[in-house]
């Protein structure tokens, strides 16, 4: 499956303290791939080439986006069967959005869940009983609001159980 990230960039320190968050709170996915936004979720039926040129389309339309972490929140994910802590992005959430929908324009349209409402977040951790994450302090990740920007995106797929970097576009506007 090819997925589209965005990887925030983040300070130094607030790197670190997320690494070591994650690697507590979902240590499988840390190992997989780095705190990221999802902006394109599994797709089948297109080529990495075509997502690809999607990808290149969008970000030249596309500015850099200012972002914020300031809220959390814990769901329950149906798909992989698992409660999740996440990090709510506020500011930069309408671009994300915008980004998130223009990216599905293309051949996996189709592919587009319109019954599922987009929520640009970083998730960083994730359990199957949830008991074992209400008591979870973000204290150790810093203060909220995590300040980051999103300058490009990454095409990748899973292969393996390896995540592969198809390419990466810088956002140019």
């Amino acid at each position: 499956m090819i997925y589209v990230l965005a990887y925030p960039k983040l300070e130094a320190k607030i790197s670190r303290s997320l690494a070591a968050f994650r690697q507590t709170h979902e240590p499988e996915r840390a190992q997989l791939v780095a705190p990221h936004i999802t902006l394109v979720f599994g797709v089948r039926k297109s080529s990495p080439e075509e997502i690809a040129a999607i990808c290149d389309q969008v970000a030249s339309k596309t500015s850099a986006i200012s972002t914020e972490f300031s809220k959390s929140e814990i769901c329950y994910d149906p798909f992989e069967k698992v409660h999740k802590i996440s990090l709510l992005c506020t500011k930069g959430a309408k671009q994300l959005t915008a980004l998130h929908r223009d990216l599905y324009e293309g051949p996996h349209s189709d592919e587009f869940d319109t019954d599922i409402p987009f929520r640009p977040h970083m998730t960083v951790g994730a359990n199957s009983n949830l008991s074992e994450l209400e008591d979870v302090s973000l204290a150790s990740i810093g203060t909220l609001p995590i300040i980051a920007e999103i300058d490009s995106l990454s095409v990748v797929q899973i292969a393996n159980r390896e995540l592969q970097t198809i390419c990466s576009v810088k956002l140019s506007m």
